[in-house]
């Protein structure tokens, strides 16, 4: 085999093993990292937060090097390192600390990211990797480590070096110990043993779950559950687990455990024991994008089959074997439907996945410009297409890295202003219909109308004698060109602003809006679809041609009154009970069509666009509405304003595919300057 056909090979066995893992594990890093940092603020660092970091690091180690990838391997290595001082006592957590683990995370991701583009990393690591090994300092364990020799010696050997290290670091501060003795049955016994830790969680720290078969205990298992507590007492305990067979015993008084248990044989594995334990399975994008494609295809040709079903109907109306043809046809359809909606949703990933990446940018900004901010997300849970999720990721960061320069103030700024030192920033998703609403917003110093309308003049973007509302100066923070910043700084002030995060979102056929309130904060509000691939649309006719419209996108439908028509310079507008409709002819901005005057003028209109701004596209008539796939368009269209692709709607024509947003808003921006 080649040489080049074995890196290809190489490329896609680490596409199908390593990264979709290592992008899980790196994924929950971020997580991890940022609730460590929420930790150290208030000083309530867990030790077993700590530890469950120092797993995921060593399972990336294990993957890593599984896939011959050295120097991510090496790299995780001197971060385990690290992080298995930190869990064991012997380094302390700080700030400087969590910016050298935040540091490497990066690294990881950078190094991942590389392998995932060319199928091997470069990425010079040794400057993070010096740090790492020189890091250290002062433990919070005295030399003189308590006894465990009162412990009951089959639960002590049963305990890792980091659990025996959180027993001796409790007793060291005072805390009191106990063992819980639970008898449990055999079979079905998980329930019983979840409800247990349960109980104990918030009012005591398990720090081991050991079970046991003693003799004579034929059909139950046994565990000794140890946990240490603060102020709770064995009473406490007891009463928190009332009603299941459990016995509280301090460590200071242990159980006898009777005769020793019956020598182990040899370890047999059984075929159960080797069955994998995975609901999911890793499939790549492309392969979900070949298998839609192929739903279409055979949807197109089911309804061509209707279509030649219907005719023979026609032509034999009362011939059995038609109708049961049409029958069929109709089933297969339907089938083909269902199938057609799991292969888009087979393709939809939570959006949890991109709020936690952006708690590394929230945790690296603040502290970069000296501000302290707390990020809480909701609605994670949610999901978009994976297509539209990483095209979605850019314009996210630029509206957080916005909210952390312009927004969240100084603490000191804050203090000054009666609010609290440390900032907040909420990321929220919420879905509507067949769309995802996301919001961005922060509690900072809001959009000051004043200074807008300021920087809007002194840029050139508004007449000396122009007052703008409240509304306009929102609109005029997306301008091409605008920015308040008045210094160049790592995340703004390069005349590249919101108007690269709405031409972002208006490539996803989204919309992009912001509210404020001054000295309290903003929200920025994102709309896009959940999915580009599969949509409702209305059929519709325009100068002898159909198109499709996606129905999430028509704000409403209007049968035109002639008497309500009028020109205002060159533009047509409808008169409305709340103003005048721009009207928009797809004539003008679409290729061929029937010229103007062989046509009956236009007796409909679908409006869509934002309130404010929007249009009113003009129609002949209504065809119908129809589950659409949207697929790519050539390179002689793909430029054109307003087309979202192109779809067919079984008889074998293409027919393109409108986005209303665009159109409004091409038709806003090329008006005359405000």
């Amino acid at each position: 085999m080649a040489e080049s056909e074995l890196d290809r090979h190489e490329r896609e066995r680490l596409k199908r093993d390593f990264l979709p893992e290592a992008e899980e594990i790196l994924d929950a890093l971020a997580g991890d990292l940022r609730g460590l940092d929420r930790s150290l603020a208030t000083e309530r660092v867990s030790p077993a937060d700590i530890n469950t970091i120092f797993r995921r690091v060593h399972s990336l180690k294990g993957l890593a090097g599984m896939a011959g990838l050295q120097a991510i391997t090496d790299l995780a290595h001197d971060l385990e390192e690290l992080l298995d001082r930190l869990r064991m006592g012997r380094t302390a957590l700080a700030p400087p600390v969590l910016e050298l683990l935040e540091d490497a995370l990066e690294t990881l991701f950078r190094m991942v990211r590389e392998v995932a583009e060319t199928g091997a990393t470069s990425l010079e690591a040794s400057a993070v990797r010096g740090r790492l090994r020189a890091s250290g300092g002062p433990g919070s364990c005295g030399p003189d480590a308590p006894s465990l020799d009162a412990l009951d010696p089959a639960i002590r050997a049963a305990l890792s070096e980091f659990e025996e290290h959180r027993l001796r670091e409790a007793l060291e501060q005072g805390r009191a110990v106990f063992v819980i003795r639970l008898r449990l049955p055999g079979e079905g016994f998980e329930p019983a043993l979840k409800e247990a830790l349960g109980r104990l969680h918030g009012e005591a720290e398990v720090i081991s779950t050991v079970p046991s078969a003693e003799p004579g205990s034929e059909g139950t298992l046994n565990f000794a559950i140890l946990v240490v507590s603060g102020a709770a007492g064995a009473a406490s305990l007891a009463e928190r687990l009332r009603g299941l067979p459990a016995a509280v015993e301090p460590l200071e008084i242990p159980a006898p455990r009777g005769a020793a248990g019956a020598a182990e044989g040899p370890v047999t594995l059984e075929a159960e024991d080797l069955k994998g334990f995975s609901t999911s399975l890793r499939v790549p994008v492309a392969r979900l994008d070949d298998l839609l494609a192929q739903v279409a295809d055979l949807s197109i040709a089911a309804a061509s089959l209707a279509r030649a079903t219907a005719r023979a109907r026609e032509a034999h109306p009362e011939e059995r074997s038609v109708r049961e043809a049409e029958q069929g046809v109709r089933e297969l359809a339907a089938r083909l439907r269902t199938l057609q909606r799991s292969a888009v949703d087979a393709r939809l990933m939570p959006l949890e996945q991109v709020f936690g990446r952006l708690g590394r940018l929230v945790a690296r900004t603040a502290r970069a410009s000296g501000k302290e901010v707390d990020l809480h997300t909701l609605g994670g849970e949610n999901e978009l297409d994976k297509a539209m999720m990483d095209r979605l990721v850019s314009p996210l960061v630029h509206l957080v890295a916005n909210a952390l320069d312009h927004g969240v103030e100084p603490p000191e700024e804050r203090l000054a202003a009666g609010k609290s030192r440390r900032g907040r920033l909420v990321l929220s998703a919420f879905r509507r219909g067949n769309r995802v609403v996301i919001d961005v917003s922060d509690d900072g110093r809001g959009i000051v109308v004043e200074a807008v309308q300021g920087r809007a003049r002194s840029s050139g973007l508004l007449a000396e004698d122009r007052v703008l509302s409240r509304q306009e100066a929102y609109e005029m923070i997306f301008a091409a060109g605008f920015s308040t910043a008045g210094r160049v700084s790592q995340v703004s002030g390069r005349g590249v602003g919101l108007d690269v995060v709405r031409r972002s979102i208006r490539a996803l056929k989204g919309t992009i809006e912001a509210r404020s309130v001054e000295r309290q904060g903003t929200t920025f509000t994102v709309t896009v679809p959940i999915t580009l691939a599969l949509v409702q649309a209305l059929i519709v006719r325009s100068r002898g041609r159909r198109f499709a419209i996606p129905v999430a996108s028509i704000r409403e439908n209007l049968r035109l009154d002639a008497s309500r028509l009028r020109t205002v310079g060159r533009e047509e507008v409808y008169d409305l009970p709340q103003g005048p409709l721009r009207l928009l002819r797809l004539d003008a901005v679409m290729p061929g069509g029937a010229p103007p005057e062989d046509q009956d003028p236009p007796r409909y209109a679908v409006v869509a666009g934002a309130p404010g701004r929007a249009v009113g596209i003009l129609i002949d008539g209504f065809v119908g509405h129809q589950e659409v796939v949207v697929k790519p368009i050539g390179r002689r269209l793909r430029d054109l304003p307003g087309l979202a692709g192109a779809t067919d709607l079984g008889d074998a024509t293409a027919v393109l595919v409108l986005d209303p947003e665009a159109l409004a808003a091409g038709e806003d921006d090329g008006r005359a300057g405000v």
